[in-house]
């Protein structure tokens, strides 16, 4: 039943203690009061178990005002509740069914199709490929843990998703590793130092085959595709590079000249390439037969 209008209703201030709230920077005294004003066309009466509401005088209030401080936002999310609820690093899923290539091995020399393969692969699952390369660090682990709970678990996944699609001799190299950057940066320079001698090899192995009546025509012409799809995928031959692969594979019947060949085969392979574009980059590392000889 509604009745008149009682009047208004104040409520009395309630202290609160700066040790509550100064920590979030909540309160800039040291302590505060707040008044409410109400109206209400409902009779206290009317509700089972209620009494009337004193009506306390405003003059025995205090209107000490309720401060905030201007770093209010800021200072709550710097808070552990920050990390727990909206942490910096997101958990992932990875979906390892995107993933469709051999595993990685040397001997079959896939590591140019392999890495575009496993990168479009981690770019697909949320960009976990920053994992790679370190674009995704670690979040300090004491003051966000969750944030670095949630990127020890993604690196964990991605290390193991690369484990299992790399042959057992590529796992022995990453075997020490513990984040998925510092493995990746070993295949890489496992597979980048042996590029120029196993395109030497490749091109060897094509000049070698023919066509014979003991094998289909088009098996012999798939085998050939392939191996012409893995000779430029390690590079687009030139003039200049072609020598210098030659030059490389001359070394190999001298045992003297063994080191010599391997260096030369890195220097090469981490290079900008025997002509780069000087104009568009001037600090294009360059390596060709002149450095050889």
């Amino acid at each position: 039943m509604v009745h008149s209008t009682l009047g208004h209703l104040y409520l009395r201030y309630y202290k609160i203690e700066d040790r509550v709230l100064t920590g979030y920077g909540l309160l800039t005294s040291h302590t505060s009061t707040s008044t409410l004003e109400l109206s209400s066309e409902v009779d206290p009466s009317d509700v089972a178990g209620s009494s009337p509401t004193p009506v306390i005088p405003p003059s025995t209030l205090s209107s000490t005002p309720l401060s905030f401080s201007s770093n209010l936002l800021s200072h709550i999310m710097s808070t552990p509740s920050a990390d727990t609820t909206r942490p910096s690093v997101a958990i992932i899923s990875l979906s390892t069914g995107l993933f469709n290539h051999d595993k990685l091995s040397k001997d079959q020399n896939n590591f140019s199709s392999w890495k575009r393969q496993f990168i479009h692969t981690l770019r697909m699952n949320q960009g976990a490929n920053g994992y790679l390369d370190g674009d995704i660090a670690p979040p300090d682990r004491s003051s966000e843990p969750r944030a670095y709970s949630n990127w020890k678990a993604n690196n964990g996944s991605i290390l193991g998703f690369m484990g299992l699609v790399i042959d057992e001799a590529e796992q022995e190299v990453i075997e020490d590793a513990t984040t998925a950057e510092e493995a990746w940066k070993l295949l890489v320079q496992r597979h980048a130092q042996e590029g120029p001698v196993k395109q030497v090899q490749l091109i060897q192995e094509a000049l070698g085959t023919r066509y014979s009546s003991s094998e289909k025509y088009t098996t012999t012409s798939s085998k050939l595709t392939t191996l012409n799809k893995r000779i430029f995928g390690m590079g687009t031959l030139n003039e200049e590079l072609f020598l210098c692969i030659t030059m490389i594979n001359a070394m190999s019947n001298v045992p003297e000249l063994r080191a010599m060949r391997e260096n030369v085969a890195q220097s090469l392979a981490q290079s900008d390439g025997t002509a780069p574009d000087l104009t568009k980059n001037p600090n294009a590392k360059k390596y060709d037969s002149n450095d050889i000889k």
